[in-house]
């Protein structure tokens, strides 16, 4: 989003946001606009300079939205609110951003520019980064394809006996011309009667052949084995590290995104580095040995043979950023396709709920159509320039065959060095053919590592310190100042100040989207506060190590998630080393037992994709039940109870009741009654801490909490 427009000319260097505006502070129609650079705030009317201040006078920065205008406004150090100009409707967002990253700005003196409201584009070329580091259009191919053959390391001992047979393989096809040479010179142009000769180059030619083949087998076993084991680890790399990419990473990228790049671009580049990787060494001795015996044999028919070769480069260079691009195109409609799969697959049960099935047949055709299109696109531009390549490329062959042919009735060459030399041409042509192919497919398998080396690459935002600290924790939690956004300057918890002490129970209420799910996620460290501290027993959350914390904290979420296992492998996730007994005891605390052993395998009953063959308050239950078993310090419930029904409802209560004796407990539940029992009570309110204290001290204050009771018993009372 540009917030740096209609600049006025006489306006000062500096400036970092300028806003057109509509109206005067006093709500007066007149042309004008919002100026700010790092000190100073200035508007201007009908292009002069009206009015400024010092931003640093100011403590907050925000819009107010009229109804047929709105107004940028700020608020001073003496808490006095002033209007810096009117603008209509059609404004709103940008004023709206400006104000929020003014206000970010007084907070925390740092002054953003780029709100990341645009895809960010290479520098040299201008075309998208596609949320990677680096383009991959103008990062050299070189620096590519090594990056790729380092990936070998862990397994060259059995890809040297690869690329070692598979020079063999090529050493015995460069002698056979030479048999098949003395061949017709000694025994096929001449009349000869002496067989004997004839049959040793006959058995050695057999022999050779032969010997070609048992190198091919142990090449192919061994390259085998290494695709096998690179395609393991690459896969593996990814998917442990995506694992370990903070919440605000994964949530960029969709499941079907991720799968994509775990399978389908980590096959992609394992097939490149099998294939390429050795044949990159074999090639290359080919292309030297080859090219050394034609210009040994004769250096003028050699030099014939070579001269078109680097035009064929040079078009073939020229290429490589147009496949590239075509290729980038096959790589999202690809990505599209495993999304929409993915959608499509997980949402079977809406889809057949609404009779959408031929909608979604006729939507994931479109998105395989787009994919087959993609990828003719890619693969037509090049085979319309491959017969024009090989036809330069093999004129020389055509001087070869005629100067060569004229010299054979010259008699200063005979037939079989004829033969032996356009058998060697032949050869040579092959490693130029593979080196001419090398381009386009770097071009395709570019785009799937630049998306699998951005994964590699990442760096999580949430991560342990330099030395983290294994806490055994009490369960005491403070939080000092705290400020979150998912983006910095736009805070959806704002100087959010509270303890909570060991073993209390303590409710997080307030309207939605105030962020009472930020707070257990701030607690859980997905995300990292973006100022302020958190502590737990006093130390700062971001010292403590991550699986020690999130080891000693039970989690039941709002979205309740199953696995697809039996009953006893979802409770028993939370631990497992846990016997069966330890399962049965905390199902028998969640209230579950009852109904597992109802079911048809008892324990062993598999739930399905999401656990779908279970009712909602029957998957919660296992959820609670996976908590109890974990047995933690701090117990955190995001609207636990949600999908019981009312006498369900009572039961876990008291078991809850149980578990929580004695641990640090923080509930939100939109049914404010089932947190009437809570120590107390921590009521947000347009991302502030509006109130904190017992239902009966916050009923009395009649305050925000008092309008949410109320508001509740009022929807309660209609829907009887």
């Amino acid at each position: 989003m540009d917030l740096c427009i209609s600049v006025p000319q006489n306006a000062p260097e500096g400036v970092v946001y300028s806003l057109p505006a509509d109206f005067t502070a006093e709500g007066e129609k007149r042309g004008g606009c919002l100026c700010a650079t790092r000190e100073k705030l200035l508007i201007y009317e009908n292009g002069e300079l009206a009015r400024e201040y010092l931003i640093s006078d100011f403590t907050e920065f925000k819009v107010t939205r009229g109804a047929g205008s709105s107004m940028a406004q700020g608020v001073d150090k003496s808490g006095q609110t002033l209007a810096f100009c009117g603008f209509t409707q059609e404004k709103f967002l940008r004023f709206a951003e400006m104000m929020k990253l003014l206000d970010h700005y007084v907070r925390t003196a740092e002054l953003i520019t780029d709100t990341g409201g645009e895809e960010p584009n290479c520098p040299k070329c201008g075309m998208p980064l596609e949320g990677a580091k680096e383009c991959i259009y103008c990062v050299g191919k070189s620096r590519t394809l090594l990056r790729l053959i380092k990936r070998v390391a862990p397994y060259k001992k059995i890809f040297t006996i690869a690329v070692i047979c598979a020079v063999l393989s090529e050493a015995t096809w460069v002698i056979t011309p030479y048999i098949n040479r003395l061949i017709i010179d000694r025994y096929v142009t001449p009349r000869f009667e002496e067989w004997s000769g004839f049959i040793a180059l006959a058995v050695t030619s057999v022999g050779l052949i032969l010997m070609t083949g048992i190198f091919d087998f142990i090449n192919m076993k061994f390259s085998f084995r290494t695709a096998l084991g690179l395609g393991k680890d690459l896969r593996e790399e990814v998917f442990e590290k995506s694992q370990t990419l903070s919440m605000s990473a994964v949530s960029k990228r969709t499941a079907g995104e991720l799968i994509n790049r775990v399978s389908n671009d980590a096959a992609k580049i394992e097939d490149f580095i099998t294939a390429n990787g050795k044949d990159a060494v074999v090639q290359t001795l080919s292309l030297i040995i080859i090219g050394v015996l034609v210009f040994f044999m004769d250096w003028r028919l050699a030099l014939m043979t070579v001269l078109p070769v680097p035009i064929v480069f040079a078009i073939v260079d020229k290429l490589f950023n147009a496949m590239a691009i075509r290729y980038t195109r096959v790589w999202k409609n690809s990505t599209r396709h495993s999304e929409t799969l993915h959608d499509i697959l997980n949402g079977i049960r809406v889809v057949k709920s609404y009779g959408n099935e031929w909608r979604e047949v006729q939507r994931y055709s479109g998105c395989s159509e787009e994919w087959a299109k993609s990828c003719t696109r890619a693969e037509i531009m090049w085979y319309l320039t491959i017969p024009i390549s090989e036809f330069i490329l093999t004129i020389g062959n055509f001087f070869v065959l005629y100067f060569g042919g004229r010299m054979v009735l010259g008699e200063t060459m005979s037939l079989g060095q004829l033969i032996q030399f356009t058998t060697y041409v032949a050869m040579l042509y092959t490693p130029i053919r593979w080196m001419i192919q090398i381009p386009r497919n770097l071009a395709d398998v570019s785009v799937s590592a630049g998306k699998v080396f951005e994964i590699l690459d990442e760096e999580s935002d949430v991560r342990d310190c330099a030395d983290p600290i294994k806490l055994d924790i009490k369960g005491d939690i403070e939080f000092d100042g705290v400020y979150f956004g998912y983006k910095s300057y736009d805070p959806v918890l704002k100087d959010i100040t509270c303890r909570i002490k060991q073993g209390e129970m303590v409710g997080i209420v307030g309207h939605s989207g105030v962020g009472k799910s930020t707070m257990i996620n701030l607690i859980l460290r997905l995300y990292d506060c973006t100022q302020g501290e958190i502590r737990i027993d006093g130390v700062d959350i971001k010292q403590i190590d991550l699986h020690s914390l999130r080891s000693q904290v039970g989690v039941v979420l709002q979205e309740t998630f199953l696995f697809d296992g039996n009953v006893l492998e979802n409770i028993a996730y939370a631990k497992p080393n846990a016997t069966f007994e330890e399962v049965i005891k905390a199902a028998k605390i969640a209230n579950a037992h009852d109904f597992i052993t109802k079911l048809p395998d008892g324990y062993n009953t598999r739930v399905g994709n999401k656990g779908y063959q279970l009712s909602g308050g029957e998957r919660q239950r296992i959820a609670i039940a996976r908590a109890i078993l974990h047995d933690p310090k701090i117990i955190i419930l995001d609207e636990a109870t949600a999908s019981l029904d009312t006498q369900t409802e009572k039961q876990i209560q008291e078991a809850l009741g149980k578990l929580t004796a004695g641990r640090t407990t923080i509930a939100i539940a939109h049914r404010l009654s089932t947190l009437s029992a809570a120590d107390r009570l921590i009521v947000l309110d347009k991302g502030h801490l509006a109130e904190c204290g017992t239902h009966t001290e916050l009923m009395k204050h009649k305050g925000v909490y008092y309008k949410l009771v109320m508001a509740q018993r009022q929807t309660t009372k209609m829907k009887q």
